[in-house]
C-alpha cells in the first residue's frame, strides 16, 4: 500500500550521465504524481572505485550495479536507476526491473579528433573504447586501427581524446545526447557495422518485487521498449554472455513485429557469427531463445569456448 505522503529515494551512481538519468526519472515521477517527493541518493559502486583495470578483469559491468542493488535490498532506497546495458541478466533474489521508459538512440557514435569519419581513416589511428564488443567490431571493420582500452565516464574519455591519448573514441550516442553533447558526434555508426549491446539506450528502473513504488513507476514503462529489451537479454542469457564476451544484440519493433539481430565474435574480430530472427512482438522471449539456439547450432559455442 502506497503511503499517504510517499518519499521515493532514487539510487544512482554519481557520474554526470547517471545523475542525468536519475533526475529524469524523478521529474517523470513528479509529472505523473502531483506532490510526490523524491530524493537522489548517490552510491559509489565498485566499478567507480576501480577506474583503471579493464572491465573484464574486474568483474564486468555488474560492478556498476551491485552496490546500488544492496541499497535496495536493505531498504535504503526505493528505486535504482541503471543503464540497462550495465545490468547482468540474472538479478538478485527479491529484485526485479519494474519499468523501462521509452528507449533513446540505440546506435554507437564515433567521435574523432579532427572530424574525419571512420571510412576516411587512412592510417593506424588509435581508437579508444573499453567494450570488447566495440573492439571486436572495430577490428573486423579495419585491421589498420589500433584499438585501445579506454575507461572512464563520457567527459573523461572526451578529455583523453582532446589531449591526444587517442585519435577517436566510440561512445553510446544516447549518453552523449542526454549530456547535451550531441554536437560532439562525428558520425552515428550504422547497425550493420556496429551492432549495439543488449539494452543500449534503455533505462532500467529496479525495485524490490511487490514494493508499493511499482504502482508509481507503472506510467513510466514503455511496453515496446520492454519487449525489445526482453528479447535482447534472453539472447544474452542463453549465450552465457557478459562484459567479457563480444556479444551484440538488438531488437527492433516494426508495428506488431519484432526483428532481433545478434552477433557473437572473437575479440580480434576474425571469427564472427551474425544471425537474425523476426516474429510477433508479444513473443519476445521465445524469439530470443530461438535466436540463441540458432547461434549455438551454427558454432557460437566454439567461439565462446575459445575466449
Amino acid at each position: 500500500m502506497t503511503p499517504s505522503k510517499p518519499l521515493v529515494r532514487i539510487g544512482t551512481r554519481g557520474s554526470p550521465l547517471a545523475l542525468w538519468q536519475a533526475r529524469w526519472v524523478a521529474t517523470a515521477l513528479q509529472q505523473h504524481h502531483a506532490g510526490l517527493q523524491t530524493e537522489i541518493v548517490v552510491i559509489k559502486t565498485a566499478g567507480d572505485r576501480n577506474r583503471h583495470d579493464p572491465l573484464p578483469q574486474t568483474g564486468g559491468k555488474g560492478l556498476f550495479v551491485m552496490d546500488i542493488e544492496e541499497a535496495l535490498l536493505r531498504g535504503a532506497i526505493e528505486v535504482a536507476v541503471h543503464s540497462m546495458k550495465d545490468m547482468p541478466t540474472d538479478l538478485p533474489d527479491g529484485l526485479h526491473v519494474s519499468a523501462l521508459p521509452p528507449r533513446a538512440e540505440v546506435r554507437d557514435a564515433f567521435v574523432s579528433q579532427d572530424g574525419r569519419r571512420l571510412t576516411q581513416i587512412d592510417g593506424p589511428w588509435r581508437i579508444g573504447t573499453s567494450s570488447l564488443r566495440r573492439q571486436a567490431q572495430l577490428r573486423a571493420f579495419s585491421n589498420a586501427l589500433q584499438v585501445c582500452d579506454l575507461r572512464g565516464n563520457v567527459d573523461t574519455r572526451l578529455r583523453k581524446l582532446r589531449q591526444g591519448d587517442v585519435e577517436g573514441v566510440v561512445l553510446a550516442a544516447a549518453g552523449l545526447s542526454r549530456l547535451g553533447l550531441a554536437s560532439e558526434i562525428t558520425e552515428l555508426l550504422p547497425i550493420d557495422m556496429m551492432l549495439p549491446p543488449a539494452g543500449q539506450g534503455a533505462l532500467a528502473l529496479e525495485t524490490t518485487a511487490g514494493h508499493w513504488v511499482d504502482d508509481l513507476l507503472a506510467p513510466l514503462n514503455d511496453p515496446t521498449t520492454a519487449s525489445a529489451v526482453a528479447a535482447e537479454r534472453t539472447v544474452l542469457q542463453h549465450l552465457g554472455g557478459g562484459c567479457s564476451v563480444p556479444i551484440a544484440v538488438l531488437g527492433q519493433c516494426q508495428g506488431d513485429r519484432l526483428r532481433v539481430q545478434a552477433l557473437v565474435s572473437s575479440p580480434d574480430g576474425n571469427h564472427a557469427l551474425r544471425r537474425e530472427i523476426s516474429g510477433p512482438l508479444d513473443q519476445s522471449v521465445p524469439l530470443g531463445e530461438r535466436l540463441a539456439a540458432q547461434l549455438h547450432a551454427d558454432g557460437a559455442g566454439d567461439i565462446l569456448q575459445a575466449l
